[in-house]
């Protein structure tokens, strides 16, 4: 143990080196070229007709933007190097999202709160909003960064490399496509990586991208964290020497691809920007588990930094994550334009600058990040991506004749990524072997659903739901089939429900929506199940569909314990695949209940909760 110990602190101090001697070359501190504290802009820069430049698939950045991908590398290294008093240094940008509870930019937040929350707001309706301009914020600082170290190129490259700055957008990690996209990308996996510095030489440096040095580790931070001086994911153990096994990283994201596709067509069939507020947070939490490891027990019970909400933005994945799920956002919106936020009440989910139980709207100022009139951004704001400075490939809206050819490209691009599993199996084989049909001739089926019903008061602040099907085959295994989460910051796990509490809040209801489909698809090819039809489906879950509850830490919650507080519903409704491939799947708008399937169960359906 000693000698790995030993081992690692040299790789470490190395590293450390070779940080030092690259990021020295190019660091120049952001805040002194900031007109006014706390503004964010975003990337002021745009193409000769006045349109925002495009944020990349990560892979796609790499392969085909070159320039900018070292630019980016470079930039990276030199921001992870830069004073951690810096608010504009990487540690002072993650800091916003959590610990240590810092004050930025003296943006004001509740007295009795200062110290012990972060200004990021979850499980609430400003999550989408909020991370928007927190994202375009980082995106400006490493754009500049990026200008600096182009204009320090030898002068006959000054130009190449201040296009490729200039026109550089932060890249995103398109999770949702699974499998087809392929595996966790090497280089979020490597501690060193060669980049091509503006003289064309090469250089290999530390990772950015692969984890966040503490300078050291800030005051403000607590348990195990306390000790450990670089962000890591999936540790062996709770030791203060404990590495990465990016390994499970990798696996976890294997294995977990395809209830994340599954998911996402979920996402996108929400009925309003609150159902799909509410929804996406499920599987952006999920890759929360995946990256950083600490939710499944069976896998290891050991956290990284990824996973606790409080420690996760220093986790260098944590803004193309987040890039991602604002494009989710940007697509949805493009696809449905009448639908926005709307007045909601955030329970006992506050933060440094939100009461519990207040009623936030899309006019609700978004601290800590003004706008260059010193006001607060709001939803309303920055309801366009193009206000901040960017787009995406898909919701590049000046490329259409029209608003409505803009609509139709992305429920396009909505049919083709994000309609889940589902279509793909049933056209690729609509007749069992058996003879048994799972589509109709006009492509009609039937979709299936987990209902998820829980009282706030009930659980730990961050909670899992995993769904299983227990193997026909054998007892002993288990089929995967989902998972309902709602991760919150550590400091909600204090929270009291006491008898001042108005009763209205103590039985605040959280719920969520987990697919079910694809699975049972799987299990009809298998030839476990007989169809889709309910006269198949209902007995077959009655037997097989399992659950177990989790706290944060992994720690299995007895459902006995949950007794009146945990709802389980199967649901099912008629659903039609287009003949048109660029139409999404078509759900009817009678749904289902089915009672019979979970009720034999602890947790299972019941007239407790509504």
């Amino acid at each position: 143990m000693l000698n790995r110990w030993a081992s690692q602190s040299l790789l470490s101090l190395f590293v450390l080196f070779i940080t030092a001697c690259n990021a020295l070359r190019h660091s120049q501190p952001y805040r002194s070229r900031q007109s006014s504290p706390g503004v964010v802009t975003g990337s002021t820069t745009r193409d000769g007709d006045g349109n925002p430049f495009v944020r990349r698939e990560v892979r796609d950045l790499k392969n085909y933007y070159p320039d900018q991908w070292n630019l980016y590398l470079l930039a990276l290294e030199s921001l992870h190097w830069a004073d951690q008093t810096d608010p504009y240094s990487f540690f002072g940008l993650a800091g916003i999202h959590g610990r240590p509870y810092q004050i930025w930019e003296d943006a004001p937040g509740i007295d009795a709160k200062i110290g012990t929350a972060g200004y990021c707001p979850h499980s609430n309706g400003l999550f989408l909003g909020w991370h928007r301009p927190y994202v375009a914020l980082f995106e400006q600082v490493v754009q500049s960064y990026m200008i600096n170290i182009a204009n320090h190129a030898p002068s006959d490259r000054i130009e190449r490399y201040l296009t490729a700055a200039n026109e550089f957008r932060l890249p995103y990690w398109d999770w949702a496509q699974g499998t087809s996209l392929g595996p966790v990308p090497d280089f979020f996996m490597s501690p060193t990586i060669t980049v091509t510095e503006t003289d064309d030489t090469q250089t290999d440096i530390y990772n950015p991208l692969y984890s966040y040095k503490f300078k050291p580790v800030p005051d403000g931070f607590d348990e195990k964290w306390v000790h450990i001086n670089e962000t890591i994911r999936w540790p062996g153990s709770d030791d203060f020497w404990a590495s990465s096994q990016q390994g499970m990283f990798a696996d976890a994201f294997k294995s977990q691809s395809n209830n994340l596709i599954s998911q996402l067509g979920v996402v996108f069939r929400s009925s309003s920007f609150g159902k799909f507020a509410s929804n996406v947070e499920d599987p952006h939490g999920w890759m929360h588990g995946i990256v950083g490891g600490g939710w499944d027990p069976q896998q290891s019970p050991y956290r990284g930094h990824f996973w606790p909400l409080e420690y996760s933005a220093y986790d260098p994945l944590f803004m193309l994550h987040h890039a991602n799920v604002d494009r989710l956002l940007a697509i949805y919106q493009a696809a449905h334009p009448d639908r926005w936020m709307e007045p909601s009440n955030i329970g006992p989910h506050g933060n440094v600058f939100l009461e519990d139980y207040q009623t936030v709207s899309a006019d609700t100022p978004l601290l800590p990040f003004r706008k260059a009139s010193g006001d607060f951004w709001t939803l309303n704001d920055c309801r366009e991506t193009a206000v901040l400075g960017y787009a995406y490939p898909e919701t590049q809206r000046w490329q259409y004749a029209s608003d409505a050819d803009y609509t139709q490209n992305a429920n396009a691009v909505v049919a083709k990524l994000y309609d889940g599993r589902s279509r793909a199996q049933l056209m690729a084989q609509p007749v069992t072997a058996g003879g048994q049909m799972l589509l109709t001739p006009n492509h009609t089926f039937t979709d299936w659903t987990i209902s998820t019903h829980a009282l706030a008061s009930a659980l730990p602040a961050t909670f899992i739901v995993k769904f299983s099907l227990v193997a026909t085959f054998s007892s002993d295994q288990s089929l995967d089939v989902g998972n309902w989460m709602v991760l919150m910051p550590s400091q909600h796990a204090t929270l009291a429900h006491t008898s001042t509490t108005p009763a209205s809040s103590r039985s605040s209801v959280v719920r969520g929506i987990t697919s079910l489909t694809a699975h049972l698809v799987d299990q009809v090819y298998a030839g476990k199940l007989d169809s889709l039809d309910p006269r198949d489906v209902v007995p077959y879950l009655a037997e097989y569909l399992t659950w177990n509850v989790y706290s944060g830490n992994g720690t299995r919650i007895p459902l006995s314990a949950l007794d009146g507080t945990l709802e389980i519903l199967v649901l099912s409704t008629s659903a039609h695949i287009p003949d048109d491939t660029d139409m999404p799947i078509m759900y009817g708008g009678d749904v289902i209940a089915h009672p019979a399937a979970t009720r034999a169960k602890s947790g299972g359906s019941s007239d407790t909760l509504s």
